[in-house]
């Protein structure tokens, strides 16, 4: 694929983002999992046999600062406190260009279930964005030659992100969606799949909160 193939690839998995959020007559979200600080919600994968998920917290932090927390870059906080995140890297820089960035990335993660569901390790097309109203990543699993790491299942993303809404009239409040539909691959049972990504997202969700507390980002 050409860079310019790998622009058109992402610009559509932004839009197709926006789809997921915007259209609520197509999209019949599902609560999985809530609490004061978090929710989880899902609907059916429209690419494969699991599902979409869709995770939303609101942070007492300016939006840029979230941000630079959940950006998957080797050289970013998430390294010191994503647990379930063993290794960052960028294989490859396309396209550097004021509030837009192309890259392909590649992400290990842990072992999860107590090691009933191995380490997996992920390939993906990143495009960040910055609007008005808010700050993205989006982004998508793609064929790739660089050789899985060793001990880790291939697994792959479908259409999936961040987006960090910024709050209008107060710039210290910000609201983070993780939208993610991963198909992890291997010899996994659905049902063991399904009760471990709610989870997952929820300690995503608390040590992202308990990160920027222990490191003073939130303001009073």
């Amino acid at each position: 694929m050409t860079t310019e193939d790998y622009r058109d690839k992402a610009s559509k998995v932004a839009e197709e983002l926006q789809e997921y959020l915007n259209n609520t007559d197509k999209y019949k979200w599902e609560v999985a999992k809530e609490t004061k600080d978090f929710k989880i919600s899902c609907v059916k994968s429209e690419y494969f046999s699991g599902h979409l998920y869709k995770g939303e917290a609101e942070y007492n932090v300016p939006p840029k600062t979230v941000f630079e927390y959940v950006e998957p870059l080797p050289e970013g906080p998430r390294m010191k406190w994503d647990k379930n995140m063993k290794k960052i890297e960028v294989l490859k820089w396309l396209d550097k260009d004021g509030n837009t960035d192309l890259r392909l990335n590649r992400a290990c993660t842990s072992s999860a279930c107590m090691g009933l569901i191995s380490p997996r390790d992920f390939v993906d097309l990143i495009v960040t964005k910055e609007t008005d109203t808010y700050l993205s990543t989006n982004a998508t699993s793609v064929d790739h030659t660089n050789g899985q790491e060793n001990g880790h299942v291939r697994g792959w993303n479908w259409p999936c992100g961040m987006i960090v809404h910024k709050v209008p009239d107060n710039p210290n409040k910000c609201k983070l969606v993780s939208l993610i539909q991963p198909d992890i691959k291997g010899m996994v049972p659905k049902n063991l799949t399904d009760a471990a990504i709610p989870g997952s997202m929820a300690e995503f969700f608390t040590n992202l909160g308990n990160a920027l507390k222990e490191d003073g980002k939130v303001v009073s």
